[in-house]
């Protein structure tokens, strides 16, 4: 046995779209299960990602939820193919746009990174903050009870800004 260089070579490219109906998102907080962990290779979207999730979203899709809102350590990462973006008002009064931070266990969005890349825009024109940082589940469950949770959402290169109007942690 032998290794030699190959006289024909086939490559496959299998391609599915991913653009999602637009409508309002009801998604289950993980719990027990992770998506990505720092150093890993969450930042890619990879069978060997994707695959091992397929318990947890079809339980979340029998039990009525469109999706996972993935978290690590009680923070939020992002959903299973979207990016996650919150509106909330600080105790001040003033809006901030908050979105977790690329910190390798998520994948790198070009909706958050074109947000990111016009924040002082942003910011000069509605006055909104533009802030990538992390976000705990409890931060948005306090923000939610307080009033100051604006609106959640879920983006992707292939999707429409989707908004999410459940978010369950924990039942």
């Amino acid at each position: 046995m032998g290794v030699k260089t190959p006289h024909n070579t086939k490559l496959f490219a299998m391609l599915n779209p991913t653009t999602l109906k637009h409508k309002n998102l009801s998604v289950k907080c993980s719990d027990g299960v992770n998506k990505n962990w720092p150093l890993g290779h969450g930042q890619y979207t990879l069978a060997g990602n994707l695959g091992p999730l397929v318990p947890s979203v079809s339980e979340a899709k029998r039990n009525g939820f469109d999706d996972v809102l993935w978290l690590l350590d009680d923070d939020v990462q992002e959903m299973t193919i979207l990016n996650v973006m919150f509106v909330l008002k600080d105790r001040y009064g003033k809006l901030q746009l908050v979105t977790p931070p690329d910190n390798g266990c998520i994948i790198p969005g070009v909706i958050p990174k074109s947000i990111m890349a016009l924040n002082e825009r942003i910011e000069a024109e509605t006055g909104m903050i533009i802030e990538e940082r992390p976000i705990s589940i409890h931060e948005l469950i306090s923000a939610f009870k307080e009033g100051r949770l604006i609106e959640a959402i879920g983006c992707s290169t292939s999707s429409h800004i989707q908004p999410i109007s459940r978010i369950v942690y924990k039942d």
